[in-house]
């Protein structure tokens, strides 16, 4: 008990020194804010997704980040050593991050339930449930997956095909498109029916298929936390062949003369490197698989709103290409080169930088341009795909598409600015999809002129440039000149203390 009571303290230590805990809390603030601002009516059927896609999984992504930058940097071999057995570190790791979803969960519940505060004291404890069941189910998946994996890119990778069904699944069956008891052999289908029954109108009595799933879920949580125990292969141990082979990142071999060749080395051995890396590869075809998903679903997913709650989801089309399509493309490219930048730092490969031709300016200016001009790209690409229904099938004004593309090199400076390892830089992705899905939602909400009080924040720019916004007198060349200029001034902060951070690293 005093070594599992050890590992718990060591677990909340590393979550708070990483971010994940303030995060965790702004998370649960905003969210519970959004929840407040939404009907009383509706807020219950906007929760109860939002508490199994969101606070459920909060925790997988950073607890399998934890397992491979320790595996990198060796601290799994020095734990090794102590009388810490694996599995009460992997129960701790766990129960932390569940606990913290929990808490999460908790002021968005009583938020979605704030017109009818007598339900409190059975739904609480129900959809409570429901997220702590389901968080334990994901968090052990991805700490299975990445005890198997060598590397983040691998991992991230290899997860969609593991968590797509374990949330495609429970949501086809709370929605009534799969209802069957067949899905209950997906375990977290029982965390999110214990969600939605948590926040339902009315209480009702646990059926035998429930009963029977919630059963089947809790005996796969035990054994996900055996299955999730780090794997013991000594090549890992640090300075091991397969540790050695995975140390650097981007060869930067620039000799030559001038800057332009150095850059032109430099672009080549990256992309070289690109083409060997079959994450890179997938997220060329990321923008395309988004486009073609959103045609595809959208429409049946806005009748089954309308037809299920009353809500046109059609009525807000412009809102859901910019957030979902427009902010979306720029963030997939611009947080992969972000990752890249902070994970050439944390290997010491940007160390050759200060014997090279290559400067660290330079160097930001490749990663950033890269990230800005596949941006540009995919957006060209993924928005005539994604369909009429969403507006994408019309011309989208250009300066919506150039001020979108300008966000990807400002994550990139951000990410490599305010982040110290790779964890931390994840704990940034999850605030930064929160704030790109935010803004456009903000921009679309309030209404003129009141939404141009956010027009200080760079992404507003692009939304407001969106046909079926409306941007009150701006039209959307002084949209494309706005974003121009506030996305110029955060980049050259954003670029000034990149710079530092790189060269002091």
């Amino acid at each position: 008990m005093r070594r599992l009571t050890a590992a718990t303290a060591l677990e909340l230590r590393l979550q708070a020194r990483y971010g994940i805990v303030p995060v965790a809390v702004a998370l649960g603030v905003l969210w519970t804010l959004v929840l407040l601002a939404v009907p009383g009516g509706a807020a219950a059927t906007v929760a109860a997704p939002l508490l199994f896609l969101d606070t459920a999984g909060f925790g997988a992504l950073f607890g399998a980040f934890l397992l491979l930058f320790e595996r990198v940097e060796g601290t799994r071999w020095a734990l090794a050593v102590t009388p810490l057995r694996p599995v009460e570190g992997v129960t701790a790791r766990v129960g932390t991050l569940t606990v913290l979803a929990s808490c999460v969960a908790l002021p968005m519940v009583a938020a979605a339930l704030r017109d009818r505060p007598a339900d409190l004291v059975w739904s609480v404890p129900v959809a409570l449930g429901g997220v702590a069941l389901t968080s334990v189910l994901l968090i052990t998946a991805c700490l299975a997956l990445g005890a198997r994996r060598p590397d983040p890119p691998r991992f991230l990778l290899a997860m969609p095909l593991v968590v797509a069904p374990l949330v495609v699944v429970p949501l086809a069956h709370t929605t009534g498109v799969l209802a069957h008891p067949l899905m209950y052999a997906v375990p977290t289908t029982a965390g999110a029916e214990l969600i939605h029954r948590g926040l339902a109108a009315e209480p009702t009595s646990a059926s035998p298929d429930l009963v029977v799933g919630v059963m089947y879920a809790l005996a796969w949580a035990v054994l996900g936390l055996f299955l999730a125990l780090p794997d013991s292969d000594p090549e890992e141990r640090p300075g091991g062949p397969r540790a050695r082979r995975r140390r650097g990142g981007v060869p930067v071999r620039a000799a030559g003369r001038g800057r332009v060749p150095a850059i032109a080395r430099l672009a080549r051995a990256d992309l070289f490197g690109t083409g060997r890396d079959p994450l890179l590869l997938l997220l060329l075809c990321g923008p395309v698989l988004l486009a073609l998903t959103l045609r595809v679903l959208f429409a049946p997913v806005a009748g089954f709103l309308l037809d299920s709650f009353g809500f046109d989801l059609r009525a807000h089309a412009p809102a859901v290409l910019a957030a979902l399509v427009l902010l979306h493309v720029p963030m997939m490219f611009g947080v992969v080169q972000g990752l890249r930048a902070v994970e050439e730092r944390d290997d010491g490969t940007l160390l050759v930088l200060r014997v090279s031709p290559v400067s660290v300016s330079a160097y930001l200016a490749y990663r950033m341009g890269l990230a800005g001009l596949a941006s540009l790209v995919g957006l060209l690409v993924a928005l005539p795909l994604s369909g009429p229904g969403l507006g994408g099938g019309a011309p989208v004004p250009a300066a919506a598409v150039l001020v979108a593309a300008l966000q990807a090199p400002l994550l990139v400076a951000l990410m490599i600015a305010f982040t110290g390892n790779k964890v931390e830089a994840l704990v940034a992705v999850k605030v930064i999809g929160a704030f790109l899905v935010l803004c456009p939602v903000l921009a679309w909400s309030l209404p003129s002129p009141w939404n141009l009080l956010l027009v200080v924040l760079p992404p507003v720019w692009s939304a407001l440039a969106l046909p079926g916004y409306d941007p009150g007198p701006l039209s959307a060349w002084w949209c494309l000149l706005g974003g121009c200029l506030t996305s110029g001034a955060v980049g050259a902060l954003l670029v000034r203390r990149a710079r530092a951070r790189v060269e002091n690293a």
